[in-house]
């Protein structure tokens, strides 16, 4: 009976031991909870304490399991509101971002429309610009920038004699053509030695004061005058009776009413854009600009006309900017 006794006492003892071993495995989990000690701190701690008061019998064992599975319970639940607080703040974040982007989308397409808008309106003035100089054939005054792009591109042009035609004369320096015939309708002319495949040309011409003359660009080597009414593979500029100028081209016979004619005409030659323009190379006035496609080789034509005995004079002096 004794023994009997000695042993439920002990039973007893043990079972507020292993009462008081949770209660302060509680404690100690739920400050490391707080105040987020180490995991191998913490599970250390419950090791300690297990084994002061646990011993190896089998109630205290179950009790020690099931407070380990309260303890990572609870570490997963501060985990989880952790992991909750992070995906909220992610999730604001997120709407911030969606709230820009949309900001930013508006924007895009506010100055997309802006930039339509300009656009049009850019073509419509360059439209409305191209009409006015057509009808008012308006001369555009060349700024130092532009005209020095034309001096870069100065070339010096010598005629060919062999390329004259029976009526006109060269000079010997291939500088100056003169018409010695007898007067006729017709339009002998002659080539520049130098034939262009590309790249951009300029050269002058002085006129002085005569009434028929013809400067351009032809793509026929061989011929010896230039026809009433030129076809493919000539873009030039006449003048007739000293005061009807005409930019002439297989596409284009245009009149340009001019307020004054030059005695000093700039050609510039754009072989890759497909222009010859005009100038004024007094005044550095662009005076008209015709448009084709320059294939293969392309020579500087000249016509002094066949009604007077002036010359057409190549200027090998051209003036800098």
């Amino acid at each position: 009976m004794a023994t009997q006794r000695q042993s439920e006492d002990s039973s007893e003892v043990g079972f507020y031991v292993a009462v008081a071993a949770a209660l302060v495995i509680l404690v100690a989990v739920t400050l490391c909870c707080a105040y987020s000690i180490e995991d191998s701190f913490q599970a250390g701690l419950c090791v300690i304490l297990w084994c002061a008061f646990c011993k190896e019998d089998s109630f205290e064992v179950g009790l020690f399991v099931i407070l380990c599975c309260v303890f990572h319970l609870a570490r997963l639940k501060k985990k989880i509101r952790r992991l909750r607080k992070e995906k909220e703040g992610l999730l604001e974040q997120n709407d911030s971002l969606k709230r820009e982007n949309e900001r930013l989308g508006k924007e895009k397409e506010d100055l997309q429309k802006k930039y339509e808008t300009l656009k049009q309106e850019k073509e419509k003035a360059e439209a409305d610009f191209k009409e006015l100089r057509r009808n008012t054939n308006t001369c555009v005054y060349a700024v130092d920038r532009d005209w020095k792009k034309l001096i870069e591109a100065c070339v010096n042009v010598t005629l060919d004699p062999d390329t004259a035609s029976p009526c006109l004369t060269v000079s010997e320096d291939g500088s100056r053509v003169r018409f010695i015939g007898e007067g006729s309708a017709e339009w002998p002319s002659v080539l520049g030695r130098e034939g262009f495949t590309s790249g951009g040309h300029y050269w002058e011409v002085e006129v002085g004061e005569k009434g028929y003359w013809v400067l351009g660009v032809s793509t026929h080597p061989h011929e010896k005058s230039i026809p009433q009414k030129p076809g493919e593979g000539y873009w030039l500029m006449r003048l007739v009776k000293g005061k009807t100028c005409k930019a002439v081209s297989q596409s284009v016979d245009q009149t340009l009413n001019l307020e004054k004619m030059c005695k000093m005409w700039g050609v510039y030659l754009d072989h890759g854009g497909g222009r010859l323009s005009f100038y004024n190379a007094e005044t550095r006035f662009h005076i008209h600009t015709l448009e084709g496609s320059f294939s293969g080789q392309v020579y500087p034509i000249f016509s002094p006309g066949s009604h007077d005995k002036g010359p057409l004079i190549i200027n090998t002096k051209v003036k800098n900017v």
